[in-house]
């Protein structure tokens, strides 16, 4: 959890004198750490929500700010002070109005103040948040994996602001990517655009890194809020040339945070259904009967269903090049009604009447049974989760 420069501003507003130039748009910016840049080439090294200091010595004039804050804002840079003073005696109007309609946060600080002192100031405060993300984060971990520990999270977390009544959801991101040695970068870009989203709705939350995989927990957010929020992160996600994909499973915004680990199961149970089926996010509130079969931890018995009712029909598919369970799916969906089958895949009914047949020759099931009909459709179901 890093910090919000509306804090790092009002701490340092009457101690140094830091007045906002233009930029109050940003004010809610995340800032991670602090640097000190005097050449403008540096700034393509930022990883994203620095705020940077400026003195301008090494150049002549203050016009290079204009291209300085453009690379800034390039690369995702939190804000930016200048210490107003021999070398940049004020700042240009068109670096002004570029930072105003970028909405990016532009500082003064005059030179007699000693830049050391803000940003030892600075680092303080933003090492203070981060031991309070870790707690945190820590809390609502062992709230996960080891409900027992209860009472002693709970304490914890009510130390930072977090009620026990409050609903809390989980939602597990996963990434796929080629090159499986960059998958940590990856984690580290998407939990960067992940936190700036969802710290602009409310700072209850955390974020950890659990198998791979982002663990977002929300406390105290409303269903519309987790809606935005996913959407948001799904967006920033499309919005740019990515060298991963993205899919996240979303819990159930559960009644008080005692019920966080069942909220992660949940999570957890639905990632898979969005990797399989390539969409970009599932809820398990959205699931259906599907629940039924996601609650269960028996996953070889599902299996055995599956392969007991449609494995045969799967493998004669597989080794003669038919499309049985294609046509089989398509009469159960259309509630065994051959012209309607016929219909949508554009063939004769007699030929739906041969497949059909042949299929309950390789089942064993009768297709004309509302209890056989149950079992497949149960076990497309299973197929679907597996």
């Amino acid at each position: 959890m890093a910090i919000r420069l509306r804090k790092l501003y009002r701490q340092a507003k009457p101690q140094y004198d830091m007045r906002l130039v233009t930029g109050k748009a940003g004010l809610d910016n995340l800032i991670n750490w602090v640097h000190m840049i005097e050449e403008e080439p540096v700034a393509e090294f930022l990883r994203g929500n620095e705020l940077v200091f400026t003195t301008g010595i090494g150049y002549a004039d203050s016009t290079w700010l204009n291209s300085f804050t453009q690379k800034l804002i390039n690369n995702k840079a939190g804000g930016l002070i200048v210490n107003v003073g021999p070398y940049i005696k004020s700042i240009p109007e068109a670096t002004k109005e570029y930072c105003r309609q970028q909405g990016f946060p532009l500082f003064t600080i005059p030179w007699h103040f000693r830049l050391v002192d803000v940003t030892r100031d600075f680092c303080r405060s933003i090492i203070d948040s981060e031991q309070t993300e870790m707690s945190i984060s820590g809390a609502l971990k062992t709230l996960i994996f080891f409900p027992a520990d209860l009472p002693k999270c709970q304490s914890i977390l009510e130390c930072y602001g977090f009620d026990a009544a409050w609903r809390c959801c989980a939602a597990v991101i996963s990434l796929a990517a080629g090159e499986e040695e960059l998958h940590d970068e990856y984690l580290a870009v998407v939990r960067l655009y992940v936190e700036r989203i969802i710290n602009s709705v409310s700072e209850k939350y955390s974020i950890f890194v659990q198998d791979k995989r982002l663990v977002v927990v929300l406390a105290n957010f409303s269903e519309n809020e987790i809606n935005y929020c996913i959407d948001r992160i799904i967006e920033s996600y499309l919005g740019a040339e990515r060298k991963y994909r993205i899919h996240i499973g979303v819990g159930q915004n559960e009644h008080g945070l005692p019920l966080l680990g069942k909220s992660y199961k949940q999570a957890i149970a639905v990632l898979p259904v969005a990797v399989k089926n390539n969409h970009y996010k599932v809820y398990y509130k959205d699931m259906g009967i599907y629940k039924i079969l996601l609650s269960t931890d028996e996953k070889d018995v599902l299996n055995e269903i599956y392969n007991e009712v449609l494995g045969e029909l799967a493998t004669y598919d597989a080794v003669n090049n038919t499309d049985y369970m294609s046509t089989l799916k398509h009469y159960l969906e259309n509630d065994a009604s051959v012209q309607a089958v016929a219909k949508e895949l554009y063939l004769h009914r007699n030929t739906i009447n041969y497949k059909l047949g042949k299929i309950k020759e390789i089942t064993g099931c009768n297709l004309a049974s509302t209890e056989d009909r149950l079992k497949i459709m149960l076990a497309f179901k299973i197929k679907d989760i597996l």
